[in-house]
């Protein structure tokens, strides 16, 4: 018979069914659709987020922070109300992007740049809101994909519609990890911001499973997974690199006479012509064959536009260099924004117009539509403008015309000259070409097709920037270059299907409260039960134990002999 200790505790055989005193979770809605506590939590997460996020767009070399700033949000989002979710997502996503505001408010109204932020972070704390609700209703695969989906078909959508092109794309900060940068060879950005998203979304379903202790391992090996194969096939990449013949390239650029670059006054072309003439000189002594100058580097008016274009041509002829300038075709209607490349001897070889003039700078130059491309002793070559580099699609086109390395004069302002020197070198990776960038303004680069930096420096203010470098032919067109953004468009089915599952699933769960099934849940492999009816039948069973006067032995004692 069992006894009952001095204390009021049970003795040994009350304490075996001590379980049945223990309440059993009562998993309900409120957990599944509307939690609530950890608010505080919460908040300090999204402040995390945002400080990773603002962190990411200062130097390349942090690229770590672009990898981890969503995951405080999103390990902490399906801990509070969806709702709080959002709106801390939202302020993460604003506050974490003030950064960007100066470079682009350059190039675009102010009030349209406000704008553009603000509906980035609505459809950012849109897209951890679903992330939200897939994580508390789905298994553990199928929840960490909504994230990174959402993402790389919002950008990709963006990319394809926006007159700035890929401006603004999470994944251009990962530029500096070369072994992910290499995945753009395969996918595209798209893949890139994918697996770029999928870490911190695996990872932050792995977190909350694991603390409902559910399986969690499965959504933890899906993002690590495929973020260590793409790291392995990218070292691979970059180990395996064929020797290609090389041209010497000088990037030249002066920041001294910017403003005149506008002027209609040929004494202002002269002076420039003049200045750019010496750094020529400078370089064409250390065996270059090939100078790169700016986009626009001088205003040339129908007056006297044959007389600038002829001095360049001397300077060409008498340096015994190919030359590339960028020429602003002024006092006309429309304007053009032109590049044209000069033989060794004297001859124009190419003419480029630039495709896609800035919309807000540029609104009265009339677009390019056909490319430049030359063969030269080093191998066939092509010319871009700036902003052109900033579309996937141009950069394509030269890929499937066999280039191998690309020209490109340019012009940049505070705060663009960073993303744009990102964008130009994941265009080489996509299309397998080096690039030879030169900007006012900005930076002079020289990056071969696996986005290695050979050289680099800024043309400060009333400086001049001259580097030099052997550049590598690229190895030509890549499997994204021959097979176009197939990922993206996947991505953004996968997006319709999964916003129309999710809303079913939503609907469903509302249609089973209103039905009074509030403590009715089913999880993937495990029989619905009705979890208030199985406490209320648990305790009934306590209840009955404690009132028993007599309880027999459950086994026989031993016999004395």
């Amino acid at each position: 018979m069992a006894v009952r200790a001095n204390d009021g505790s049970a003795g040994p055989r009350n304490q075996a069914r001590a379980p049945l005193r223990a309440p059993i979770p009562r998993y309900t809605n409120d957990r599944l659709n509307n939690p609530s506590g950890g608010l505080a939590l919460a908040g300090v997460a999204a402040a995390a987020s945002a400080v990773l996020y603002q962190l990411s767009s200062l130097e390349p070399a942090l690229w770590p922070c672009a990898l981890l700033a969503p995951l405080p949000v999103l390990a902490t989002a399906p801990e509070v109300r969806t709702a709080a979710a959002a709106q801390l997502a939202f302020f993460a996503y604003l506050i974490g992007n003030l950064g960007a505001w100066g470079g682009e408010s350059f190039a675009v109204p102010l009030a349209n740049t406000f704008v553009s932020h603000l509906a980035g972070a609505i459809v950012f704390a849109t897209f951890v809101a679903c992330a939200t609700e897939a994580t508390r209703r789905w298994s553990g695969i199928l929840a960490a994909l909504v994230f990174p989906t959402f993402e790389t078909a919002f950008y990709f959508t963006l990319g394809q519609q926006s007159p700035h092109g890929t401006w603004g794309s999470p994944a251009y900060s990962l530029v500096a990890f070369l072994p992910l940068l290499q995945t753009a060879s395969w996918l595209g950005m798209c893949g890139v911001m994918f697996i770029m998203s999928l870490l911190p979304s695996g990872l932050a379903v792995a977190w909350y499973r694991r603390r409902w202790n559910m399986k969690w391992i499965e959504p933890a090996i899906l993002a690590g997974g495929v973020f260590i194969v793409a790291i392995v096939l990218g070292w691979i990449r970059l180990i395996w690199t064929p020797s290609t013949p090389s041209v010497r390239v000088a990037m030249v650029a002066s920041d001294q006479f910017i403003p005149q670059a506008e002027s209609n006054d040929v004494s202002d072309a002269a002076d420039i012509v003049t200045l750019y003439a010496s750094l020529v000189r400078q370089v064409a002594t250390q065996g270059v064959q090939i100078v790169v100058l700016p986009e626009k580097v001088v205003g040339v008016a129908p007056s006297y536009e044959w007389d600038v274009v002829t001095g360049f041509q001397r300077i060409a002829t008498m340096s015994h260099v190919w030359l590339v300038v960028g020429l602003n075709q002024i006092d006309r209607t429309p304007k053009r924004n032109i590049a044209i490349v000069i033989g060794p001897d004297g001859k124009i070889v190419a003419a480029y117009a630039k495709h896609h003039p800035i919309p807000d700078l540029e609104g009265d130059y009339k677009a390019g539509t056909q490319p430049a491309i030359f063969d030269a002793p080093w191998g066939r070559t092509a010319v871009l403008i700036s902003q052109d580099l900033d579309f996937p699609d141009v950069a394509r086109e030269l890929a499937n015309r066999d280039v191998r390395v690309v020209m490109a004069p340019a012009s940049d302002w505070s705060g663009s000259e960073l993303i744009h020197e990102q964008m130009a070198v994941v265009r080489g990776v996509e299309s397998g070409f080096s690039i030879a960038r030169s900007a006012r303004g900005g930076m002079v680069s020289a990056t071969d097709d696996r986005g290695r930096e050979l050289v680099a420096h800024a043309s400060l203010s009333d400086k001049n920037a001259v580097a030099t470098a052997d550049l590598p032919m690229g190895t030509g067109a890549t499997l994204y270059s021959r097979t176009d953004d197939w990922f993206g468009h996947l991505c953004a089915i996968f997006t319709i299907l999964l916003m129309m599952r999710l809303a079913i699933s939503i609907w469903y769960a509302a249609r089973m409260r209103r039905l009074g099934a509030l403590d009715r849940i089913t999880h993937p492999g495990v029989v619905s039960v009705d979890v208030g009816k199985a406490r209320d039948d648990a305790q009934q069973k306590v209840d009955e134990e404690e009132d028993r006067i007599y309880r027999p032995p459950t086994t026989r004692p031993p016999q004395s002999s």
